[in-house]
């Protein structure tokens, strides 16, 4: 059984993050072949950066007393060689969410919507996940594909779990996954844009920044690259004079291909859509300006 869906600011709420210790690593790069190009073309060699946070139920006192790396941490060394190792034997990959779901089982013994991996079970020679300790309080891993965007700075998909120690009895794994939080973004879209209340705004476009990040979408496929076609085509024919309108357009485009193009979540809460749009060059002394805002799609008029 799947573990309920969340989205990640209640799974942070719910899983009292940040915690007491926390293990990163951060943007470990590799090359990776299967998931979605720039061009939506699949199965094309492309560089990623390998994220991973692991929160822990205590502070690091035995390892932090004894200056040595105890059983109340988890060696970040280790821990690059353990996702290096399995990216390496994940072949084929689908998409980015397969190789998700690869790397959870590796290292929890669950995938990466909680489901129970039925291999742990099924054969006693089987070594434990990487992760096999009751103290794992949350786990969270993004994989970034740089150049997996036409205008942008690329793709994120981050998948985040909640865990619990497990119940007596259940001896193959020592925490169970109790939510699970996933989210799709594209970062820095740089799109020519009509936009603007000055009179000298109205005669030329103007580089826009766009990212745009939607929580709660499960789907197994790769879809970055149209949802980018669709943000960058709103923002094209866009005329609007101020961000807040164009967010709000943007928010209902994205929307609308949501709901027309990919299944519903599965408890029906819709999904969150966060934009971020900065005009770089809209103040003289400031690096942007920026307009935010997070909408859930149950929200926006259909």
């Amino acid at each position: 059984m799947a573990a309920p869906l969340v989205s990640a600011f209640q799974l942070a709420r719910d899983a009292r993050l940040p915690a007491p210790s926390t293990i990163k690593v951060k943007n470990l790069h590799a090359t990776i072949q299967g998931p979605q190009d720039a061009w939506g073309r699949p199965d094309r060699p492309q560089p990623i950066a390998i994220s991973a946070a692991v929160s822990l139920d205590a502070p690091f006192g035995a390892s932090s007393a004894t200056d040595t790396v105890a059983t109340d941490t988890v060696h970040y060394g280790l821990l690059s060689k353990a996702i290096l190792s399995i990216l390496a034997t994940a072949a084929p990959i689908r998409s980015l969410r397969h190789l998700l779901d690869t790397m959870w089982t590796e290292m929890t013994g669950f995938d990466s919507r909680g489901r129970r991996d039925v291999r742990a079970g099924a054969a006693e020679a089987r070594q434990p996940p990487f992760l096999h300790f009751a103290q794992l309080r949350a786990l969270e891993i993004t994989l970034h594909l740089p150049k997996a965007t036409l205008l942008g700075d690329g793709v994120g998909l981050t998948v985040a779990g909640g865990f619990e120690a497990a119940a007596d009895g259940e001896a193959s794994v020592k925490s169970v996954m109790r939510q699970s939080a996933v989210s799709l973004k594209i970062h820095g879209l740089r799109v020519p844009t009509l936009i603007g209340v000055n009179s000298n705004e109205r005669l030329a476009k103007q580089v826009v920044i766009a990212s745009v990040e939607i929580d709660r979408l499960e789907d197994d496929l790769d879809i970055y690259s149209e949802l980018e076609q669709v943000i960058v085509k709103v923002m094209s024919d866009s005329s609007y004079e101020t961000l807040e309108a164009l967010g709000r357009h943007l928010t209902a485009a994205i929307s609308t291909h949501l709901h027309a193009q990919h299944a519903p979540s599965r408890d029906g809460a819709g999904w969150d859509i966060r934009i971020s749009l900065e005009k770089p060059i809209a103040v003289p002394l400031a690096d942007a300006a920026c307009v935010e805002m997070s909408t859930n799609t149950k929200d926006v008029p259909t």
